[in-house]
């Protein structure tokens, strides 16, 4: 797979070298002319968010050679609102969001971000370290906290997973509640709020390697299988020309030594084209969903 990403890598930098990037500024439409949007979902709170994407925006606007702004919202939702009515051209979202984006109108991937030299992540199913819980199972009727509504690894994965089980959520946990960042649904478990949650393995293993973090205060009782990392989409009504700059500029990142600092504060490697098949096993997990 890394084989094929370095491949489409190479090609698209060489499509992406026909087109300079001062072209850019000038396509927008004629309420963003010389502006461009982006978007960033709380897959940590908003404070985190915001910080971490700050020196991307000022990279971004420096490539572009354009106005740029960062737009911060709370749920998945709202992300996908801005984006359908071109409220934002462009924004980093969870893989959930998008799938529901590209069912309702279209919504798509322009990139994917590599971590840890992957494309791919988890569903991590959390309990406090006192729990004698072993299982997503074994939190049957304790207080259990989702992420957000559309979020894959922190409500749609163990939602299905209990309904292939037969189980309803409702009547499975004692009380369910959304958190709306997988930060604070750790926090939530590790300050006795809820008793479980299911959380993003990139960010539990960040914030897990911090001292004094929450994450050391819970523990990992079950791992999803690999899913395709949450993806960086576009509009639909985003032309091709400017699809292609913005691409050049995220696949050049990890060549660009301001990139690769910029890269190395959001804990990334850099960006690959994905593969079509990278969001298959998402998909399906989508559509056994029963609640």
């Amino acid at each position: 797979m890394q084989k094929s990403i370095t491949y489409l890598f190479a090609v698209w930098l060489s499509i992406c070298s026909l087109y300079p990037l001062k072209a850019f500024s000038k396509g927008l439409n004629e309420e963003h002319t010389d502006h461009f949007f982006f978007a960033v979902s709380a897959m940590t709170s908003p404070a985190q968010t915001l910080v971490h994407f700050a020196e991307f925006r000022e990279y971004l606007e420096e490539k572009l050679e354009t106005h740029v702004h960062l737009k911060q919202r709370r749920t998945y939702e709202e992300i996908n609102a801005l984006l359908n009515d071109a409220s934002v051209q462009m924004a980093f979202t969870c893989t959930g969001g998008y799938l529901a984006g590209r069912q309702a109108f279209g919504l798509e991937v322009l990139a994917v971000p590599v971590v840890r030299g992957k494309t791919a992540y988890r569903s991590y199913i959390i309990t406090h370290s006192k729990n004698p819980a072993e299982s997503l199972e074994e939190l049957q009727g304790q207080v259990f906290a989702f992420t957000d509504p559309l979020s894959l690894s922190g409500r749609i994965y163990p939602v299905a997973t209990l309904n292939s089980q037969g189980y309803i959520t409702k009547t499975f946990f004692k009380k369910t509640f959304y958190t709306e960042s997988h930060d604070k649904s750790i926090e939530a478990v590790a300050t006795g709020l809820a008793d479980g949650a299911a959380v993003d393995s990139l960010i539990f293993d960040s914030l897990h390697a911090l001292p004094g973090s929450f994450a050391r205060q819970v523990r990992v009782i079950h791992q999803s299988k690999e899913f395709g990392m949450p993806p960086v989409v576009v509009t639909p009504g985003l032309d091709k020309e400017k699809k292609r700059t913005l691409l050049k500029v995220l696949l050049g990142m990890a060549n660009d030594p301001r990139g690769q600092i910029v890269l190395q504060h959001l804990e990334m490697d850099g960006f690959a084209i994905p593969s079509p098949e990278l969001y298959r096993s998402a998909i399906v997990l989508q559509k056994a969903l029963r609640e």
